[in-house]
């Protein structure tokens, strides 16, 4: 894996510097995963509760009063702390997942640099005359490619954890029904067995894998475009800038142009089941319910769309939850991402001391 292979190179690292290894990738996307879920919680259950309320007294009022009205029953009911709920779901899925994507995101790229692809990666102008540089560069369409197949891979693996955080997040299901983790994963066995599990997978895909690769994309050209601006990321010392604009402004875009979908997934995932669901002390005790999954409606991508557009018209396609999402996105991206760059230029700098070091005592040796 090499320097120019990864998401996103630092300024610290040099043609000549080390590589970080892929548990140093891993350790930082994981801080990054894990700041972000707990920091913006409270943004991303709030969006959940935007995009369920699909009765007509849920939607009286501007997007701003419900909103307000939203927060006011979230605390009225739980306390401040209930703007955390589903804080545990979020954790489990977002640090083994921010960690698992950064991971593949890198080494889909660091494949892009072995060698020039048509169209994927271009050859590097300075592999000639340094040969520490890799053979290619990632192109836009590289970036877009590996981003979007990394997310899809990596919330493949993680769409049960998922399903269960939406539930969590949800005003559609009491208290009881998701009393704890197992409790949930139980109940949406016995709903519909190993596909409740998916459930969502297909609208999730069409939300991520659009989003991490115009992220991807967008992420790369901003940081470029910043680096040439003086005082934004082009002096010494102001990386990090570059970093966090082009961040918020990738995750800014590349949410606007895949919200529609992320309604769609939330509506399938938070939606009740049509027939009565079984109590925890049912579902603890009685394995049988386990074993033999009651049948469920089938409920599909367009039935749900069909659904959302008779509801509220195009505007809650794509405005239910927007200025929420956006800045749970924007915020995230920018604080995962610099966490994880962050990460990986400390290895670097602690990696290049450990060798100046082993070179001086090398050097006191031979005298």
């Amino acid at each position: 894996m090499t320097s120019t292979a990864a998401p996103a190179a630092s300024s610290s690292e040099s043609p000549s510097a080390p590589t970080p290894p892929p548990s140093a990738t891993l350790l930082s996307g994981a801080l990054s995963g894990l700041a972000s879920c707990v920091l913006l919680q409270p943004l991303d259950l709030l969006k959940t509760r935007l995009q369920q309320a699909n009765t007509p007294s849920a939607r009286i009022g501007g997007k701003t009063k419900r909103l307000l009205r939203t927060v006011d029953d979230v605390v009225k009911k739980d306390g401040v702390v209930g703007l955390w709920r589903g804080t545990l779901p979020t954790v489990l899925r977002n640090v083994p997942g921010v960690a698992l994507y950064f991971y593949s995101v890198t080494e889909a790229r660091r494949a892009l640099s072995l060698k020039p692809i048509p169209y994927l990666s271009s050859p590097s102008s300075s592999s000639g005359s340094n040969p520490s540089r890799t053979l290619a560069t990632p192109t836009l369409a590289g970036n877009l490619l590996s981003g979007a197949t990394s997310r899809v891979f990596v919330g493949f693996l993680l769409c049960p954890i998922t399903v269960i955080k939406t539930r969590f997040e949800s005003s559609n299901f009491t208290a009881a029904q998701n009393a704890t983790l197992l409790v949930s994963l139980r109940s949406i066995w016995a709903e519909a067995g190993v596909k409740g599990l998916f459930r969502g997978f297909w609208a999730t895909a069409l939300r991520d894998a659009p989003y991490a690769g115009l992220y991807l994309g967008f992420y790369e050209e901003g940081k470029t475009l910043l680096r040439r601006i003086d005082g934004l990321g082009g002096g010494e010392g102001e990386e990090w800038k570059a970093r966090m604009g082009s961040g918020l402004i990738a995750g800014t875009l590349a949410t606007l142009l895949t919200h529609p979908f992320d309604i769609i997934k939330t509506r399938l995932q938070s939606s009740p089941h049509p027939l009565p669901l079984p109590t925890p002390s049912t579902l603890l005790s009685n394995s049988s319910t386990l074993l033999s999954p009651s049948p469920q409606a089938r409920v599909s991508i367009l039935s749900t769309l069909r659904s959302i557009l008779s509801e509220g018209g195009s505007s809650s396609l794509f405005l239910d939850g927007l200025g929420l999402r956006c800045a749970r996105k924007a915020a995230s991206s920018a604080i995962g991402w610099g966490i994880f760059e962050a990460g990986r230029d400390l290895w670097v700098q602690r990696e290049l001391g450990r060798r100046e070091r082993e070179t001086e005592r090398g050097t006191r040796m031979e005298r």
